[in-house]
């Protein structure tokens, strides 16, 4: 069984690679107030490099730890070359604080290229489906708005994955842009975009990476017809808003009693008007 052993903070280095590239203030916080009541109860994972132990599990405790004023940490020592240390530090992060999508993109890329393992064989170490690995290897390949706006939660991953199969940047930021703005569901962004390619059938568009491709082109237009009126509007405008059924019903009941309402007046007016 391995032993615990306290070592000064100041012998303690941080690994080359950290998958978590942002740790919530809030988080910070709460380990640190812990720390200083109760101390650290659960030790660090580390193993020895260069006269110093570098951290495998446990950089937010050995950070809070700092902040707590603390001069050492309980830890365990492991002999682990750097493929098996970034094994356990995935599993790690899987437990303790998810990485968020991106994080996650940027870790399966490093496994990837640094110890040259297969999608097969990341998805045996982290139990995710192989498409879940690509996937995220993937999004992390895309321009860095697309990437910023799922780490900052203007749009899900699953809206991400919808964007990604939108080969024009140009249509693809106007979409993004409908998503962060609006609100538009993933079922409603789906709908987009099979219309989007639905319309390159019958009418293709230049590649934006084609020389005779202008960059202030008018993206290509989109209309629904209002539920309401029942005129066509860009979808750039259409508003999406959530209704239980009863309050939906009683809406859509508002709104044809209020066209009859005009229909009769202009029926009437008309009627009135000498012939």
């Amino acid at each position: 069984m391995s032993q615990i052993k306290y070592i000064n903070l100041s012998d303690l280095i941080l690994p080359e690679f950290e998958a978590h590239k942002s740790i919530p203030d809030a988080y910070t916080i709460e380990i640190t107030e812990s720390i200083k009541t109760i101390g650290i109860i659960e030790p660090l994972i580390v193993r020895a490099k260069d006269k110093q132990f570098e951290i495998i599990a446990g950089c937010v405790r050995y950070r809070c730890a700092k902040l707590a004023g603390l001069k050492a940490a309980p830890c365990i020592i492991l002999k682990a070359d750097d493929k098996a240390a970034e094994v356990i530090k995935l599993h790690e992060n899987i437990k303790r604080i998810p990485l968020d999508h991106i994080d996650q993109g940027n870790t399966f890329v490093m496994m990837r290229e640094k110890f040259s393992m297969t999608e097969q064989s990341i998805s045996d170490v982290v139990g995710k489906s192989i498409a879940y690995i690509s996937q995220h290897i993937t999004l992390v390949s895309q321009d860095d708005d697309l990437i910023q706006s799922v780490r900052d939660n203007k749009i899900s991953f699953s809206q991400a994955r919808e964007l990604m199969t939108v080969d024009d940047k140009t249509e693809r930021r106007r979409l993004q842009h409908y998503c962060e703005n609006e609100g538009a569901t993933v079922e409603v962004l789906k709908t987009w975009v099979r219309n989007y390619k639905n319309s390159l059938i019958t009418n293709p568009l230049v590649s934006d990476s084609s020389p005779s491709s202008s960059d202030h082109s008018e993206p290509q237009k989109f209309w629904r017809s209002c539920e309401a009126c029942d005129k066509p509007v860009d979808i750039q405008h259409i508003r999406q808003v959530f209704y239980c059924p009863e309050c939906c019903l009683a809406i859509k009941t508002a709104i044809s009693e209020e066209k009859a309402k005009i229909s009769k007046n202009n029926t009437n007016k008309t009627n009135s008007e000498p012939s």
